[in-house]
């Protein structure tokens, strides 16, 4: 497995289970003010998604009560985000969306294609969608919308898409539309981001076996993920669910990390891109990591100095390297500032400020799941 380094960043949202919410509202040109029909609107990363009629109306059922996230995209236009609350009462939003036409123009030239297309496409994909048994059973439907360049140099890859990708995943049973606002891929160094708003909706089926399938298969892709690990984290339940959580630090960065790592039980990093670190012996507990007095049910504060090292002990990594043994699933996560918010669902904002390496990041967008996704029993 080659070392990756990444940003995968998502919108905010949070709920409580209470009654159910309707929203209502219009797409409008913000120009003209008139309606904007076929316009995408979604909660990201949930299974909560409309599409706007003739008369640029829209309405979402069925939501939780809290803090939520909308999205609105439309060919030409601006994509806009919306934090919206919604409480006892039925919601109804006016969401005016300004046209783009110079970035519309600009993205139809990058969309031609010429003879490096195809090993652009395969490289993104292998990056976007990833490289595990679950990414391969996805298929990018609409591969046309998609521009990708390359820079003079070879290393820097960057892709976008005119129209959301609809990524049907038949290892999970979902059609994801990805609004996908920006990718960047750096060869040398392995590093990847990627900023979108992703919203899934269920694959039909009529056969047991396929479901039965798809359940292991959600059940597989959530267990070790970084969801399953901040929800463990927020939940205080980090040990029973399979996780070690050390802290690194690389003495020759300072005299302080060196400093505290004088005489204490030490090891290297198992990520690659870690190696001069050392890690602690002793684990960490959620407490360690948590903001305790800021800690409610809704949501916890998480803060700590350097990196950790993650290690989800119930599930073997692929061998990165000719001849290595397979080892637990390992990762590294960074605070780029002083403290990230984590949702009870796994969720995490702001999304710029976790940087993660390893195996969090080898799963991507073929092992994604909503954040309403509970796992089988």
């Amino acid at each position: 497995m080659k070392p990756l380094l990444g940003l995968i960043l998502f919108l905010t949202f949070s709920f409580t289970v209470g009654a159910q919410q309707t929203l209502r509202g219009r797409v409008l040109n913000a120009d003209d003010r008139k309606p904007l029909p076929f316009a995408n609107v979604f909660l990201a990363n949930t299974t909560r998604g409309t599409t706007t009629n003739e008369a640029g109306e829209f309405t979402l059922n069925q939501l939780p009560a809290g803090t939520l996230e909308l999205v609105v995209s439309y060919v030409g236009y601006q994509t806009q985000t919306q934090t919206i609350q919604t409480d006892n009462r039925s919601a109804s939003l006016e969401i005016l969306l300004k046209a783009n036409p110079e970035l519309l123009a600009e993205v139809k030239v990058k969309t031609k294609r010429d003879k490096h297309w195809k090993q652009r496409y395969e490289r993104f994909v292998s990056m976007f969608l990833g490289a595990t048994e679950n990414a391969r059973q996805c298929t990018i439907l609409n591969s046309d919308v998609l521009w990708i360049t390359e820079d003079s140099t070879k290393q820097w890859l960057t892709a976008g898409a005119r129209e959301p990708l609809i990524i049907e995943n038949q290892a999970l049973g979902y059609r994801i539309k990805y609004q996908l606002e920006g990718f960047s891929y750096h060869r040398t160094q392995g590093y990847v981001s990627y900023l979108g708003y992703p919203v899934y909706e269920e694959l039909p089926t009529t056969s047991s076996e396929t479901m039965s399938r798809w359940k292991r298969n959600r059940n597989r892709a959530y267990y070790g993920s970084l969801t399953h690990f901040l929800r463990s984290l927020h939940n205080g339940t980090l040990a029973s669910e399979g996780f070690i959580v050390q802290r690194m630090a690389n003495p020759a960065h300072s005299p302080m990390n060196a400093l505290a790592l004088a005489g204490k039980k030490l090891s290297r990093s198992e990520v690659d891109r870690y190696r001069s670190y050392q890690v602690l012996e002793e684990p960490l507990r959620s407490d360690d990591l948590l903001v305790k007095r800021l800690h409610t049910a809704e949501q916890s504060i998480m803060t700590f100095p350097g990196a950790i090292q993650v290690t989800y002990t119930k599930e073997m990594d692929f061998p990165s390297r000719p001849g290595m043994s397979q080892r637990p699933q390992t990762s590294v996560i960074e605070l780029l500032s002083q403290m990230v918010r984590i949702q009870a669902n796994g969720q995490y904002f702001p999304s710029l400020d976790l940087l993660v390496s390893g195996y969090f990041v080898y799963e991507k967008t073929g092992d994604s799941l909503p954040f309403d996704f509970q796992p089988y029993p």
